[in-house]
């Protein structure tokens, strides 16, 4: 159908821009923007065991949630979130296997594109910056915290048993990738409307990977955070003449219910 061939294109289109979410690191604002960082970070309880305190994708949503509340009279709404590998902690190759990471990134803006709040998030502990723009020019805030209906353990562990979706790439020395990574963000999915699509995804290797040339191959899942399904899913095949990557779309309803 060609309703279905734009979805699939539009997915893959938007895996390449996805990826830089997992590397930005303090997100701030220019150009009319006001940066004022927090005095002190803000930390939540953990016993004292030495390890270091890692979060679920909901769990991290919540933890910004309640820092944003601080800075705005309006009910903060959430732009983008995602897990990253910007931590002193070595990362290993199951990190996020059990859906949790040590550190996530987190915008949260008003209705009116006036004010972000950008929030990093580490060991537990919560660093904030808020940005305001007198002429409403921020991307605006999209969604409700109340409308993610899923986590991201539960999220791994069927990509997982659906697609045997790989963390690091063992068969490839120095995979770019450590564990699994999440995020959740608004995409455009349909082509007869502008409403963006609030989607987490997961992004690991692929089981095929890695191809005839030795390259690691990524593999995206994206589910309905507002459903718990499972809508698309990509893996990548290797690179073009041109050195950017190849990707195809995986067909869910012929992979098994297990691997």
């Amino acid at each position: 159908m060609l309703k279905n061939r734009y979805i699939s294109i539009v997915f893959v289109i938007l895996i390449a821009s996805a990826v830089f979410l997992l590397y930005t690191l303090k997100i701030g604002q220019s150009g009319g923007s006001i940066h004022k960082p927090v005095e002190q970070a803000t930390s939540i309880s953990k016993e004292q065991t030495g390890e270091k305190k890692t979060l679920s994708m909901m769990e991290a949503v919540l933890l910004g949630y309640e820092e944003a509340k601080k800075y705005t009279e309006e009910e903060p709404l959430l732009i983008h979130l995602t897990s990253t590998d910007d931590t002193t902690s070595s990362q290993g190759k199951n990190e996020g296997a059990d859906g949790k990471r040590i550190a996530w990134n987190v915008l949260f803006g008003s209705k009116k594109g006036n004010i972000h709040i950008n929030l990093y998030i580490n060991d537990g502990k919560v660093d904030a910056w808020m940005s305001e723009d007198d002429n409403n020019l921020l991307q605006k805030g999209q969604y409700a915290v109340s409308d993610i209906k899923i986590d991201s353990p539960e999220a791994i562990k069927k990509a997982i048993e659906v697609l045997d979706i790989q963390p690091e790439d063992p068969k490839v020395e120095d995979d770019w990738i450590k564990g699994y990574h999440f995020s959740i963000s608004g995409f455009l999915t349909d082509p007869n409307s502008s409403e963006r699509r609030y989607l987490l995804r997961i992004m690991g290797i692929s089981p095929n990977s890695p191809n005839s040339e030795n390259d690691s191959l990524r593999m995206t899942v994206f589910f309905d955070v507002k459903t718990g399904e499972m809508v698309n899913a990509s893996e990548m095949t290797g690179y073009d003449k041109d050195d950017r990557t190849d990707w195809k779309e995986v067909e869910l309803e012929k992979m098994p219910s297990n691997k």
